[in-house]
């Protein structure tokens, strides 16, 4: 069945979720909301379908400001002719400079509010959440955003997130959370790396490639597609993979100490092309292949690894890690330890199917 004409359906005769039934012609139903750093107040950014005939739909906006975070709804339902709601409510869009400030007011409203699902996504944008919400304006497909959150996560290079997993890590002393990144491209939302939080605060972002990498290390990955540049023999090129299955183990050693973490990451992978001089029907040639495989993701998990010591935040989890074989661990004492944290990898990388040039 069209998505669309369900959602539109789910609603026709009642809205529920509240102690009073409306009809949906007597509501707006928020599918995306942002919040925005404007000088030295909060603007607030609201993005609602209308259904029209023959299954259309018209993404509609909304926009106030406020020198306060919990005045941005009301503000918002004071400009719309029906009520707002927010039960279907699927994104929840953070400018930059707003998250650097901390977002945790929000998170707090939204944990506490009953009607908000737990799989509502959160993103930040590189200017304005604003700027992103308009971008998809004219796309008249509801929840675009969340969606495109969603299949990233599911094929792409994204890790697992969403409202419920944030808090979990938000209030786990032993892990920190992470966010979807988005920029505008030729006019359009793009998800261009994984924001960094410590404390609800933004702290910097990461690449698709890394962000990739941290799924490895967290989720194990079933697919998306890895690109890399490589040198032989003053020979340049580049390698095209699907990863097919990725999963790391990690062995905890000197704890009482700084600890020391070994991470074996196991990759399953599928080559999709090669450069030229390089040939896939040779066995020396395939092992050559894994063997900078292999080199390439042992310095990129390490040189992430230090790039999150540096930024003193650990989207990893070593600290849950590390409590969990430690009866003496101190998160204070862990984040004195974690810069000076040791780390070995060792990638073995299996070539299991050639499908070059498709």
């Amino acid at each position: 069945m069209n998505s669309r004409f369900f959602f539109a359906v789910s609603f026709i005769v009642f809205l529920t979720g509240c102690e009073n039934e409306r009809t949906i012609d007597q509501v707006q139903i928020i599918e995306s909301i942002g919040y925005d750093q404007h000088e030295d107040e909060i603007k607030g950014t609201a993005i609602y379908p209308t259904f029209k005939e023959k299954g259309q739909t018209k993404l509609n906006i909304l926009t106030t400001k406020s020198p306060s975070y919990d005045d941005i709804l009301p503000r918002l339902n004071t400009k719309s002719a029906h009520s707002i709601e927010i039960g279907q409510l699927r994104l929840v869009l953070f400018g930059k400079k707003f998250a650097e400030q901390g977002i945790n007011p929000v998170i707090e409203s939204l944990k506490r509010d009953p009607i908000v699902g737990s799989r509502v996504q959160l993103g930040i944008a590189e200017h304005t959440a604003e700027d992103i919400l308009i971008s998809g304006e004219h796309t008249n497909f509801p929840f675009h955003l969340s969606e495109k959150i969603n299949q990233n996560i599911q094929n792409g290079k994204l890790p697992k997130m969403n409202l419920h997993l944030f808090l979990e890590n938000f209030y786990d002393k032993g892990k920190d959370p992470y966010l979807p990144y988005f920029t505008i491209e030729e006019g359009r939302a793009h998800i261009n790396g994984l924001a960094l939080f410590k404390n609800g605060k933004y702290i910097n972002h990461i690449s698709l490639n890394q962000s990739f990498i941290v799924k490895m290390l967290i989720d194990g990955a079933k697919n998306g597609r890895y690109y890399i540049k490589i040198n032989e023999n003053k020979k340049d090129g580049f390698i095209s993979l699907k990863n097919l299955d990725a999963k790391a183990h990690y062995t905890i050693s000197q704890i009482g100490q700084v600890p020391n973490i070994s991470i074996d990451l196991t990759m399953n992978t599928q080559i999709k092309d090669v450069p030229p001089w390089l040939n896939v029907t040779v066995n020396k040639d395939i092992l050559k292949i894994e063997n900078v495989l292999n080199k390439h993701f042992n310095e990129e998990v390490q040189q992430l690894i230090s790039l999150f010591q540096e930024y003193q935040v650990d989207p990893i989890g070593f600290g849950e890690m590390v409590r969990a074989k430690s009866r003496k661990w101190n998160y204070s004492r862990f984040q004195d330890m974690y810069p000076h944290l040791k780390t070995t990898v060792n990638t073995k990388v299996n070539i299991i199917q050639i499908g070059v040039g498709e």
